[in-house]
């Protein structure tokens, strides 16, 4: 087992920097509840037990180096972000395929993955060679010795939108933490509906989209993980005018897709990987998830949300997105179609295989949890 220990992190993060200011101390909460799980659950790999705590220490590090920015430039905060669009629903039902499509658009924003790394110094337009950009080519690479073929389930380069979830992390209030660590107790306090911390998250999250924004001007952001399904609530306190683009797909493919997901990544930090325990424990999480985004639908009302379907998007994506591009109003111009064209010959559909009985699921009892989501969702499935 570990045993770490948090003031330890935190004074790790301060020498690095030289900085001592996290922000809005909330932020302990969670992590205090993490590493308490970590140590409770996690016999590290040789890599797992440089990479574990070196992965905490990387977001408070950049905690650090954000609010050092706002004290040195306090009107970053001055920044507007307008009628953000993100997208969510279950994991495994083609978000990454469609962030990484409407990122083509050069009129959308999204977070890109050495942004999502190392936010900052802020990004500037004028600095095109930035050198982060080569430091995030090179822990792909290095990630991918450490986990072969993970990027053919999970496609990601350093220019590509990554998921927002980790601007979540430098709050320590978010369920995907899980999709490194095996963190039961963790998991249930951040699936806890109403969390103060997970508000703070929210804005915190808003509060590094201005700084990326500052000197790259965003005329509209597109954002994305599943994780939001379970945290909507917490996201409209900071983006009241958002508007979603829910992925569908059946259950009861995506209940083993994700779960060997991330089975391959924990396996590489972690002996005790877990699978019986993370096929129960995701189930649970994305039928909460669901019930929590359909009632937060209900509440909004469906001019908010857009549906698209993952057998609809593998066969062919254009013309959900150009129905996508009417409902947000936007033009689908011919440049993007030259774009969108050309990245589907360079993006052959991946091949990802995983079992049920791998995760102790049963089809069965897939379906009857998720019925309340097939009935209203299943019939372009």
């Amino acid at each position: 087992m570990m045993s770490l220990q948090v003031e330890e992190l935190l004074d790790q993060a301060c020498q690095v920097t030289g900085l001592d200011d996290f922000g809005d101390p909330s932020f302990r909460v969670g992590l205090e509840k993490l590493v308490d799980s970590i140590n409770r659950n996690a016999e590290p790999t040789e890599v797992g037990k440089v990479a574990i705590p070196g992965s905490i220490v990387g977001n408070l590090i950049n905690r650090l180096r954000i609010e050092e920015c706002y004290r040195e430039h306090p009107e970053i905060d001055d920044q507007d972000i307008r009628d953000p669009v993100f997208i969510t629903g279950l994991p495994r039902t083609g978000s990454t395929a469609l962030g990484h499509m409407l990122a083509l658009d050069t009129e959308t924003r999204s977070l890109r993955g050495w942004e999502a790394a190392e936010p900052c110094p802020p990004p500037d337009i004028n600095v095109p060679d930035d050198p982060r950009i080569e430091r995030n080519i090179q822990r792909g690479h290095e990630f991918e010795a450490l986990v072969p073929g993970v990027t053919e389930a999970m496609p990601r380069n350093a220019h590509a939108p990554e998921e927002c979830f980790y601007l979540l992390d430098l709050s320590f209030a978010d369920v995907a933490f899980n999709g490194f660590h095996r963190i039961p107790e963790y998991e249930r306090w951040a699936m806890t509906e109403g969390l103060p911390e997970v508000d703070a998250a929210y804005r915190y999250h808003r509060r590094v989209l201005k700084l990326l924004q500052w000197k790259t001007p965003a005329r509209r952001w597109v954002l994305r993980s599943p994780v939001h399904s379970a945290y909507m609530g917490a996201l409209l306190k900071s983006y009241p005018d958002a508007r979603f683009v829910v992925t569908h797909r059946d259950p009861v493919k995506v209940l083993p897709s994700i779960c060997s997901l991330i089975y391959q990544v924990r396996e590489a930090f972690l002996k005790n990987p877990g699978p019986r325990e993370l096929g129960a424990g995701q189930m649970d999480q994305w039928q909460e998830a669901m019930r929590r985004l359909i009632r937060n639908r209900d509440s909004l009302g469906e001019e908010r949300f857009f549906d698209l379907y993952h057998r609809e998007q593998v066969a062919n994506p254009e013309p959900g997105l150009r129905r996508l591009y009417d409902w947000l109003g936007w033009e689908f111009s011919e440049q993007f179609h030259t774009r969108l064209e050309q990245w589907r010959a360079e993006n052959p559909k991946g091949t990802h295989k995983s079992d049920l009985a791998d995760f102790g699921l049963e089809a069965d009892e897939i379906k009857d949890r998720f019925a309340f989501y097939t009935d209203r969702f299943g019939e372009r499935m």
